[in-house]
């Protein structure tokens, strides 16, 4: 009961919180210019709020699958294959991206998918310190093949300058967002079915097995479901990095190891620490628009130090 508790304030802090981000803006609390709230916030502050919980949910899962406290869709490589996936086309069909919108979330989630199948071949029975230099390597290879991509086409270069500069949820409108929203909240309901399994895998390969889990199809349909949550939050926040690593953590904390619990809990948690940091962004609360990947890292990075120091 506690529980159910602490999940329904969490859901009641989350809608305060998106109410609250609707109606700030660089000038202070209102509507903004020409009645902005609808066609400019109302998009940003869904994807912020989706995103971070799709990224949330997806890091707790993979770091649930690869038992390891360290993994999160921004050191293990999806990103990269989810840029490298938008890069290939908006270099290639430019113009049939923005004319059928379905291939933008398509193409970050095969690259995404991509880079997490390299890393399941990649790490199959190694250590937890080699899934993140895996993971790394896998995101110094994508990201070569971003930038050639980049140096070649005008219009990848564009898109993909500004996504990776965490600038993407400040350029969504309702009809580019929309998909990657269902598609985001979508996977993150299905990483849900996966709890009883992980729990399971939890206790290692052998007991999970012996208590009836394919540990090798359950690996796999987590890794197609955190590329699919991981893909979509990219079309609509970009590649931001540490909310699947953070919020696990903090979610661990307040409700326990169960992954019941420990995915709707990091979900909760990864939505508002995305939506926090962009609503303090584009607040202008210190002198500047900055963008949510720069004061999630602010953050996240030391995290990842100290997590780091302990687990490795």
């Amino acid at each position: 009961m506690a529980l159910v508790s602490r999940l329904l304030l969490g859901l009641a802090i989350a809608a305060g919180a998106m109410v609250t981000a609707l109606f700030i803006g660089p000038d202070g609390w209102g509507t903004g210019g020409n009645f902005e709230l609808i066609p400019v916030r109302l998009p940003r502050v869904l994807g912020a709020l989706v995103a971070g919980c799709a990224l949330g949910m997806a890091g707790a899962a993979q770091q649930g699958v690869f038992r390891n406290p360290l993994a999160d869709p921004g050191l293990t490589g999806v990103f990269g294959g989810a840029l490298l996936g938008l890069g290939v086309l908006f270099a290639v069909a430019p113009d049939l991206a923005w004319e059928q919108t379905w291939r933008i979330p398509a193409a970050a989630g095969l690259g995404a998918l991509a880079a997490t199948s390299a890393l399941l071949i990649l790490n199959r029975g190694r250590s937890g310190v080699n899934l993140i230099l895996a993971g790394l390597g896998i995101n110094a290879l994508a990201g070569a093949g971003t930038l050639l991509i980049t140096a070649s086409s005008d219009s990848a270069r564009t898109t993909l300058l500004l996504t990776g500069a965490g600038n993407w949820l400040g350029l969504i409108t309702l009809e580019l967002a929309w998909l990657p929203l269902v598609l985001a909240a979508a996977a993150g309901l299905l990483l849900l079915t996966q709890a009883r399994g992980l729990n399971r895998l939890s206790l290692g390969e052998h007991v999970a097995q012996t208590m009836g889990t394919d540990v090798k199809s359950l690996t796999w349909r987590t890794a197609l479901l955190t590329s699919l949550a991981a893909g979509a939050a990219t079309c609509l926040c970009g590649p931001i990095a540490f909310i699947g690593l953070l919020a696990p953590h903090v979610a661990r904390r307040l409700v326990g190891a169960t992954h019941q619990h420990v995915l709707p809990a990091a979900g909760l948690i990864g939505g508002l620490l995305l939506l926090l940091a962009d609503t303090a962004g584009r607040a202008g609360w210190l002198g500047l628009n900055l963008p949510a990947g720069a004061l999630v890292a602010l953050v996240g990075a030391p995290a990842f130090i100290w997590l780091a120091r302990r687990h490795v």
